[in-house]
């Protein structure tokens, strides 16, 4: 074998152990892409007068690393543990409107210290909100409107109440569904007969009997408008 035949064979058996090294390299930075994940603290997190805060949970990234988590408005950042985890916690993605809706969203890792490390997680979002559509009728005591409701807790029933000095009348409305508590059901604007006024003060809550101090509730006002 020639000098020049031991240059080639040196060449590529070089060649094979630099693009192993760089096989085995990608597979330990995609190890630590799949190992790491986030998790939300809950089901739904509910915005009422402020965006909610949102914590979220985060394993199998490095101990020490400096880790931020962002996207639709949410930006939380966090040093991992010495067992790779983490707790991040900000402020709830706004939702385009401020009435009955939820809607989810995704948030995304940045690991600055090991930016192979990647990870996403969704979260849902809800307005805690009640509207009923439309604002009126033409017969308060037969035509009924549907109410929407969002943010109440799943499984429970939910109570409207028309409020004077006291509890003038009453709605048993049906269970609140899915993880974010929503709801549409036709009702009467005004329930219980006749109504003495054209406004009324009007809570929504999830006690079988009024209460102030109940949570959640959403309250307001609502207008006993005729077309």
């Amino acid at each position: 074998m020639n000098a020049l035949d031991g240059f080639r064979r040196r060449l590529a058996m070089i060649t094979a152990a630099c693009l192993a090294a760089l096989t085995l390299g990608s597979g330990a930075l995609a190890a630590d892409a799949s190992a790491a994940t986030l998790a939300p603290a809950k089901p739904c997190f509910v915005n009422r007068t402020k965006p909610a805060r949102v914590t979220i949970l985060g394993a199998g990234f490095h101990a020490g690393d400096n880790v931020e988590i962002g996207g639709h408005g949410f930006l939380a950042d966090a040093v991992a543990g010495p067992s790779g985890t983490f707790l991040a916690t900000g402020d709830a993605p706004v939702l385009g409107t401020t009435g009955p809706a939820s809607e989810s969203f995704t948030l995304t890792t940045t690991d600055l210290t090991t930016p192979s490390i990647t990870a996403t997680a969704t979260i849902k979002v809800a307005n805690l909100a009640v509207l009923p559509t439309p604002l009126g009728v033409r017969n308060v005591h037969e035509d009924k409107v549907t109410f929407s409701f969002s943010g109440f807790t799943p499984g429970k029933r939910i109570y409207g109440y028309w409020l004077g000095k006291k509890s003038v009348a009453k709605t048993t409305f049906a269970k609140a569904k899915g993880v974010c508590g929503v709801l549409k059901q036709k009702a009467l604007l005004y329930p219980g007969g006749h109504p003495t006024a054209d406004k009324y003060t009007v809570a929504f809550e999830q006690t079988a009997h009024y209460s102030k101090r109940a949570n959640p509730m959403f309250s307001g006002v609502l207008s006993i408008e005729t077309l």
